[in-house]
Order: C-alpha cells, then structure tokens, then sequence
C-alpha cells in the first residue's frame, strides 16, 4: 500500500527531520529550546538585587528572606503561518530542473518534489521571522506581533540600550569607542549580572569603529585587538572580525536582511535584521530560552482535533472544484531573554 506523503503522520515525521535553518542571533543567545504543550507561555524575567546576608542574634529567629528579583509573566506565543496552493496543473508540469522531453517522472513524484521543495522554503520564511523576533527583543526589549487581524507587543522591560554620547562617524568625532564598550559592559554586569562576551556591529557602525580605533593609533598597540585571527566569513551574512582584548568580547559583524510588509501594508520596505548604525553587547551564557507554543489542527480522516509539540507543523488538505491541495506550515515561536539586562543595545552610528 503506498504512503499517503500528505497523512497527518507523515507529514509530522518530514517535519521533524526537517534540517535547522542557520539564524546567528537565535543560535549565539537563545540557545535553550523549550517546547510548550500550550501556546500560553510563562516566563520568569530576572532582575536581581545584590542583597547581603543580614547579622542576627543568636537568641532571634532568621529573618525571611523576601522573594524578589523576578517577575513571572505570561504570553502568547505568536502564530506564524504560509500556505501553499498546488493544482492538478502544477503537478503535470516540468519542475526546475527536470528534463524537457520524458523525464519518466511521475505526477504523484512531481507532487512530492513539489511539497519537499515548499517546506523547505516555508521553513525558511518561519526562521527568517524568528530571528526578526530576535532582534526585536534583544535591540528594543520587545516584540512587536503586528499582522493581518493581529496587532500587539510582547514586553520584555530592557532598561539597557541608549546612544553613544558622541557618534562614532560623526563628523570630527572625539569619541573612544573602546571607552564606550567598557561603560555598556559594565552596565551589563551590575543590572544583568553577566559579563558580556560578544559584540554585534551592523556594517556601518563596524566601519565606524574602525575609523575611530585607527585615529586613535589603537590598531599599534599589541594589547588592543586579537589580530593572530583574520576576519572569517561565515554563515547567513556574519563576518567575524576578532576578539576585542579590554574589554574581552568577540567581534561580529551581521548583515542580513528581510521585507518589512507588515509596518506600512502595501509598501514593502526592505530592512537589516542589525538596524543600521547599532550594536548589540551581550553574554552567550545570559539566561534566555526559545520557546515554541503547541499547535492544533483537524484531522481529515477522524475529524477531531490533534495536538503536536515541535518547532514547526504541518497540515494539509483538498478542495474541490477547482481541484486543489493545500499545504500549510506553522509555528509558535517566541524567544524570552530572560535576564534582559545582560545585554546592551546602542547606537552608535548614523542610523538613515
């Protein structure tokens, strides 16, 4: 009997075995997945206080210690979902690549390249909007849902962001930016309580950097930067350029892009995931946690609800008349930087 690609079961294994998508700021800080089985999610937001253990008598009772340092919040996690459209016309015609002239592919083969090739580029569009979510609340502190019927922000509480005293690119700029990544850093360790290990520049504000660092004879000094690494191209659009040595953070530059259709509907504007002109100091071992609300859908066959816990699921079903199938690929994504204030976000560059 042969196998139904597009059975609820099948299609929840090809999604498992789905391969990751590479996502810098997903896979450098939220590097704990959590998968939820509702899409409700509760998250604790850390801001401690560096409280000392009080003296007592011995004849007294121990004092009780009051809990703070946390908030307990709760959210949605929000639906992110494409669809697909395949007719009988699209599985009777030649796909990319296949031979002109008798290609002895089958229509049923056709239709499984078809749907092997839409998940693939549906899993990519979900992790594209997964590292918006990312920066958005690693940048701003929140997430701002904004969709079709849907238009809410998910609030983190970041305190630490701001903007450089004097523009690194500013015109006959007296800036130290060196000074300025110890003053952040520092806020990082006394309201986050971590130190930062790694900085994220857009390209812009790297150049800035740069420009000040030479001015100021740093690039001379064999303490200043880790040079013995060349700068290394990477994956999706990130540079590493070297290891900062005071203070001790790695130095990234990320230039990767995605269509803004949602901020002014019908004006797609094209936008860096790092905005133009900021960079992002943060700690790789920071608490923060990626989670993945539940999903449901009906099953075709008994009618009745199903439930899946994954980072992303699968639905499909025909319709008639015209004679279609449709497939749709879904997720609840939502990444918590639980201790927000151990990262700071800047600008420190011309931003337009």
């Amino acid at each position: 009997m042969p196998i139904d690609i597009f059975a609820p079961a099948t299609l929840d294994i090809a999604v498992k075995q789905l391969p990751q998508a590479p996502s810098f700021l997903r896979d450098k800080f939220f590097k704990r997945v959590q998968l939820e089985p509702t899409k409700k999610i509760i998250f604790d937001v850390y801001k401690g206080k560096r409280r000392v253990a009080p003296f007592v008598s011995e004849n007294n009772k121990s004092p009780v210690a009051e809990k703070i340092g946390y908030t307990t919040n709760e959210a949605t996690a929000p639906l992110v979902s494409v669809k697909d459209v395949t007719n009988i016309e699209d599985i009777m015609k030649r796909t990319a690549g296949e031979t002109l002239i008798n290609s002895g592919i089958s229509p049923d083969e056709r239709a499984l390249t078809l749907l092997a090739q839409t998940m693939t580029d549906f899993d990519e569009m979900i992790t594209r909007r997964e590292e918006v979510m990312c920066a958005q609340a690693l940048f701003e502190g929140k997430i701002n849902v904004i969709g079709e019927d849907v238009n809410y922000t998910i609030d983190f509480g970041l305190t630490n962001k701001g903007t450089a005293s004097v523009l690194w690119d500013a015109e006959s700029s007296t800036a130290d930016p060196t000074e300025d990544l110890k003053a952040w850093a520092s806020q990082c360790a006394i309201k986050g309580y971590r130190t930062p290990d790694t900085c994220v520049m857009s390209r812009n504000a790297y150049n800035a950097f740069v420009g000040r660092c030479m001015a100021l004879g740093y690039f001379d000094q064999k303490n200043f930067i880790d040079v013995s690494i060349k700068p290394e191209r990477l994956e999706g659009g990130v540079t590493y350029v070297g290891r900062l040595l005071d203070p001790s953070i790695e130095l990234y530059v990320y230039e990767e892009w995605y269509i803004d259709d949602w901020t002014t509907p019908g004006t797609p504007v094209e936008k860096p995931i790092i905005p133009k002109g900021h960079i992002l100091l943060g700690s790789t071992s920071a608490k923060a946690t990626f989670y993945y609300g539940c999903l449901t859908f009906t099953d075709p066959i008994t009618k009745a609800f199903r439930t899946i816990m994954n980072r992303r699921g699968a639905d499909s079903w025909v319709q008639k008349d015209p004679d279609a199938r449709m497939f749709k690929l879904c997720a609840r994504p939502l990444p918590v930087p639980q201790e927000v204030d151990a990262w700071y976000a800047a600008k420190v560059a011309a931003s337009e």
